[in-house]
């Protein structure tokens, strides 16, 4: 093992870096904060033959500069999300965890892996820049003992055949809606959070998106902080505030579920409410139709329900799917992603539809985001299921146009809200 401190040890190992396919392990300053707050500590890469350590803030060694943008060679990496946001340029990031997930179900238990190492500093009140901080040689010595564990990087355990649309498509897109984080009232924040002052840079608070579900449907928390299910009711969404000058935009699917449906069972639904279309199926009120929906899509089809020819169709599509994934021993996403019936507890012919929807309302919403950025239009701030926030000026209005036209282009209306907190859209 080398520390890079030196220009010859540079050398030796930019040598490995352009030629061989490595893993890369990156310990940031502060183990708690977010990436976006604070800096890369050192990164710990590993080669068939040789690890190396490359030092940028941590207080044993002397700091490095170096450009690891060249490389093209495959790195196996922990938290590729969180390597995007810094400047390193590491080219060909293939997520471990990612593999491990997608292809078997599992997650490598690397936090608490660390844990074993800072338990002693956090007994003693000692929880800030514990990346920098400890021992390097105290971290060498756990981080070599994850790779023993967790094996070589070319086996065939960790293939990337039902990875690449994760690794390549949505964690990148999740990484650049990270980058932006959330203006808050700062008093409004503490006296809700007064213990999380980690939470915030300056005025941002930035959020963490998890896509390791079975279905890659992603929550969204950071630090006790569950940004998928701030309340309008408690005043919790009174704290998200835009910058001076802008307001909060938000743009939100129609009926999402009842349309991504009709879209899978080509079942053609009117571009007026499709709750309302429904509540006039069934003869009573907008509200009372909305529960009924949600009843029928996760509860199941009743024969009175199958009078209604959208529901017979729906109800036949469930039992084709379940018997198509049960002749290939997993359901198939549109992306063709693979979710094996084996990950399904207790598995019925509704709940093979209700994966398939949220997997397929995952990889719609992921699209729209990577359509948005390949436009040059800007991201949203927080992307939550069905919905969309972003921060505008009153000058924007050709580009909230736009932003409006990509989000609705895959045939999904939208209704859209603007206010002066989160609150309010």
């Amino acid at each position: 093992m080398i520390i890079v401190e030196s220009h010859s040890e540079k050398d030796t190992f930019l040598d490995y870096w352009g030629n061989e396919p490595s893993i890369v392990i990156p310990v940031w300053e502060d183990l708690e904060r977010h990436p976006m707050t604070c800096d890369v500590s050192f990164l710990y890469v590993a080669f068939a033959n040789l690890h190396f350590v490359i030092p940028f803030k941590h207080n044993d060694c002397e700091s490095i500069k170096i450009d690891l943008s060249k490389s093209t060679q495959p790195k196996w990496v922990w938290n590729k999300k969180a390597l995007l946001q810094t400047d390193l340029g590491i080219q060909n990031q293939k997520d471990i965890q990612t593999s491990l997930f997608f292809n078997h179900n599992r997650l490598y238990p690397y936090d608490d892996k660390i844990e074993v190492l800072t338990n002693f500093y956090t007994r003693l009140g000692i929880k800030d820049d514990l990346g920098k901080s400890i021992p390097i040689m105290k971290f060498i010595e756990v981080l070599e003992g994850i790779l023993n564990e967790w094996g070589d990087f070319d086996s065939n355990l960790y293939s990337k055949d039902n990875t690449k649309w994760v690794n390549e498509r949505m964690i990148p897109i999740l990484s650049d809606i990270e980058r932006l984080g959330i203006q808050v009232d700062r008093g409004k924040f503490f006296d809700r959070w007064k213990d999380n002052k980690k939470s915030l840079w300056f005025s941002r608070a930035f959020t963490e998106y998890n896509p390791y579900t079975i279905t890659s449907r992603p929550s969204n928390r950071h630090l006790g902080i569950n940004y998928s299910a701030l309340n309008k009711k408690d005043g919790s969404r009174e704290i998200f505030i835009p910058p001076k000058g802008k307001k909060f935009i938000q743009f939100d699917y129609d009926a999402y579920h009842v349309r991504l449906i009709g879209k899978m069972v080509k079942y053609d639904l009117p571009s007026t409410s499709a709750h309302q279309w429904l509540a006039d199926q069934y003869g009573c009120s907008y509200d009372d139709s909305k529960g009924r929906t949600f009843k029928i899509l996760y509860g199941g089809v009743s024969d009175e329900d199958r009078k209604i020819p959208f529901f017979d169709k729906v109800d036949k599509f469930i039992s084709k799917v379940q018997q198509e994934s049960i002749e290939r021993g997993y359901l198939k996403t549109p992306k063709g992603r693979r979710i094996p019936l084996g990950w399904i507890e207790q598995p019925t012919a509704q709940k093979y539809f209700n994966y398939l929807l949220q997997a397929t309302e995952t990889e719609f919403n992921i699209e729209v985001l990577n359509k948005l950025k390949d436009s040059g239009l800007p991201l949203p701030i927080l992307y939550t299921y069905d919905s969309f926030l972003f921060e505008v000026d009153d000058s924007e209005v050709n580009t909230i146009k736009q932003i409006q036209d990509v989000i609705e282009s895959f045939g999904f209306p939208t209704k859209m809200n603007m206010g002066k907190n989160y609150s309010e859209v």
